[in-house]
């Protein structure tokens, strides 16, 4: 794929698109407020029905602010509606093949941000911008950028810009229903280059030669699992070979519906099955993760100073609490499989880890983890600390030290590592483990290890920095109302 077409494909005509739309609303405003005079009306009938101030007599100092700081102003809006579209799932490319409510989203996303604006204003007591403006602009703006994307999309599809063949693989009755799909609708550029028959009895290795061979032969950009009889050992085996064809997959199977139930993660829905979309995770070089990575460690370091009177207020309570070291540090398998050594306060009696042998008939989590949700071992400090996560922060210096990174797979201990009982199960590990997680904000103890691992590895092939800003908002309301934690 040349520049050129990456470019078209990803996000940035929808964010091009958005700002015009900004702009043209912001002018559109102007010319209605102080060049029309039916505007200049409205807004004085507006401000005296709502019984607000009359800003009649500021006219031409308001529209000399407005003309003058306009660049600053048009920055502010941008960056503010381009970060609520994301985190309201606008740019995520090829992520959705049904139509979604996204004119709904914008609106929601407008509303949003003429409530932070007017939160700011009333914050800083700020009399001098009318609220009408900001109502109106943003009213505008709602229309401009329904119909700016709706364009968009029109063009980039009609012009061939996004042309993504797709290789379907299943040609039973939900293969032949996605593949019809995809040729009525031509979604975001989807067409089918070719069908490829499913048989659950075929060696997975011929399967994949079969599927690589139509890949390389269509010069495919996408594959579509579409025949639910997979099972998810084979799915993770289709995700492997696709990441080293470079390809985007879509997967039609209920046995991923934990990312749905438990997961919260948006999904297309065909035959009431979820169609999961795994994007090529990023290269452990690429700019932008590292780029992410850094950011997290700064942010790291920023909690660390930040929280230290709290920090030391818990040491203290673990202390007078009994005899024992105020920091359980215990050797977990992190990135690559490799082992280090991890951080977190002491919550269970000293020595505890001695008497495993003998609580391990009483583990609730089946295999591949350890979890009792009254342990003996625990305690009362500790009990406290573990309902609210809080004897997780000390791996915030796992974080700055570059061993951990804020959101990814939890680190798992030696015994729970050779516990895994499926290959896959070990993909979890390609990617620096996290101080929390998509199986962290979804139940954590009450997730089973193989959903566990279903999540983990959704989330390091779909990884961004609005999904990890998601996490870590959700992971807030998971720690204040102790879900899933014992």
């Amino acid at each position: 794929m040349t520049r050129r077409e990456q470019l078209y494909q990803s996000a940035f005509p929808y964010v091009l698109s958005d700002i015009f739309a900004v702009v043209c609303a912001y002018y559109g405003m102007l010319v209605l407020r102080f060049h029309s005079e039916w505007g200049s009306r409205f807004f004085t009938w507006v401000n005296v029905t709502l019984g607000v101030r009359e800003t009649a007599e500021l006219g031409l100092q308001l529209q000399s602010f407005y003309h003058l700081h306009a660049p600053r102003i048009l920055l502010l809006l941008s960056a503010t509606l381009i970060l609520l579209y994301a985190f309201l799932d606008l740019y995520v490319g090829r992520r959705f093949i049904r139509r979604r409510y996204q004119a709904r989203n914008i609106i929601l996303a407008n509303l949003g941000a003429l409530l932070l604006f007017f939160a700011y204003f009333y914050l800083t007591r700020n009399a001098f911008h009318p609220r009408s403006l900001f109502a109106t602009l943003l009213a505008l703006n709602s229309v401009c950028a329904v119909l700016f994307r709706s364009g968009m999309a029109w063009l980039l599809e009609r012009s061939g810009l996004i042309r993504c063949p797709v290789v379907i693989l299943g040609d039973g009755e939900e293969g032949r229903f996605i593949g019809q799909y995809i040729r009525v609708r031509r979604p975001r550029g989807l067409e089918v280059a070719s069908v490829l028959s499913y048989d659950p009895e075929e060696p997975m290795a011929g399967v994949l030669s079969r599927v690589e061979s139509q890949v390389r032969q269509q010069e495919a950009r996408m594959i579509v699992c579409a025949d639910p009889r997979m099972t998810v050992a084979r799915i993770m085996q289709l995700l492997e070979k696709s990441e080293v064809l470079g390809q985007e997959v879509k997967v039609l199977s209920d046995r991923l519906a934990v990312l749905v139930n438990e997961g919260g993660m948006a999904a297309d829905f065909f035959f009431e099955r979820p169609l999961v979309h795994f994007a090529i995770p990023p290269h452990e070089k690429s700019l932008v993760l590292r780029t992410r990575l850094a950011v997290m460690r700064l942010l790291a370091l920023s909690l660390l100073i930040l929280l230290g009177p709290l920090l030391l207020a818990i040491a203290l309570a673990i202390r007078l609490s009994g005899k024992g070291p105020v920091f359980f540090i215990q050797e977990r398998i992190g990135f690559n499989r490799k082992p280090f050594r991890m951080y977190k306060f002491r919550t269970m009696h000293d020595r505890a880890e001695e008497l495993q042998a003998q609580v391990e008939e009483f583990n609730e989590s089946g295999e591949g983890l350890f979890k009792i949700r009254k342990d003996p071992r625990v305690t009362q400090v500790g009990r406290f600390l573990r309902r609210f996560s809080l004897d997780e922060m000390p791996q915030l210096l796992n974080v700055v030290r570059g061993e951990m990174t804020l959101v990814g797979p939890r680190p798992l201990p030696k015994r729970d590592f050779e516990s895994y009982y499926e290959e896959w199960h070990y993909s979890r590990h390609s990617g620096l483990p996290g101080l929390t997680c998509l199986w962290q904000v979804s139940g954590r103890s009450d997730v089973s290890f193989h959903n566990m691992c279903i999540l983990d590895d959704y989330y390091l092939r779909n990884q961004s920095a609005i999904l990890d800003c998601k996490l870590l908002v959700r992971t807030v309301g998971v720690v204040v109302f102790a879900r899933g934690a014992y």
